[in-house]
């Protein structure tokens, strides 16, 4: 029921008020069927644990998850971080184009239901309390929540907090990027102990945010952690 809410609520809203397109800027759709098929989409030529794409057709583990500590099961990703999908999400990120989230929830939706993953609970990767305050919502939340609602998964957005500040992870190399979120992150045990949980972010380069996260999940005893990204930046 409130995904159908939900989403009456913004196509209501898109009669009322036209959108233009996040990635082309054209009037009348929020994302829109020709920057759908623009979007280059992960195969699945990937790696089984991160879901790394490479080229090739067999199951393959790459190198990066046969050496690191790893603390999720699977994190998969919808699009490759370019053309328009890198617009919308920057416009969903930066210029509150809140409707975005109930449009491109669907492809995650989609993504989750393929990988047959048993999910007792949704969560997003949190901002820190700052970045909360200066953006005023939490864009991987935008995603979190039609998500939760179109499959009946219930959402709980306090299982996992910041603890520590850290800074843009963009610019930073691999190490980098795990030292600045290491320890960044602690979840409340008696919401999640004995759960399967999936995290949801709206991009990906590295992993290291997710696997901070879920490092904390599994330190509070959840079953299981998952990670689904919108998009996945080859780029470091």
């Amino acid at each position: 029921m409130k995904s159908r809410i939900h989403t009456w609520g913004w196509n209501a809203l898109d009669l009322l008020f036209p959108p233009r397109c996040a990635g082309c800027d054209k009037w009348g759709e929020r994302y829109c069927a020709s920057c759908q098929k623009q979007t280059k989409l992960i195969k699945s030529s990937i790696c089984q644990v991160c879901g790394e794409p490479y080229p090739g057709t067999f199951r393959f583990v790459c190198q990066r998850c046969q050496t690191a500590e790893l603390f999720y099961t699977n994190l998969r990703s919808w699009a490759y971080f370019e053309g328009p999908i890198q617009k919308a999400i920057h416009k969903l990120k930066y210029k509150k184009d809140l409707g975005l989230g109930e449009k491109l929830a669907q492809p995650l939706v989609n993504l989750m239901l393929a990988n047959h993953w048993k999910i007792d609970l949704i969560t997003a990767v949190p901002l820190d309390t700052a970045r909360q305050r200066e953006r005023g919502y939490n864009q991987s939340l935008c995603l979190a929540r039609p998500l939760a609602w179109k499959t009946g998964l219930p959402i709980v957005t306090s299982i996992i907090k910041r603890i520590k500040k850290t800074k843009s992870q963009v610019g930073l190399s691999l190490e980098d990027r795990k030292i600045n979120v290491a320890g960044a992150f602690k979840a409340e045990q008696k919401l999640v102990y004995g759960k399967s949980i999936l995290i949801i972010d709206d991009v990906v380069t590295t992993g290291s945010t997710i696997n901070s996260c879920a490092e904390a999940l599994m330190k509070a005893d959840a079953l299981r952690v998952y990670g689904l990204t919108l998009a996945r930046s080859t780029r470091l």
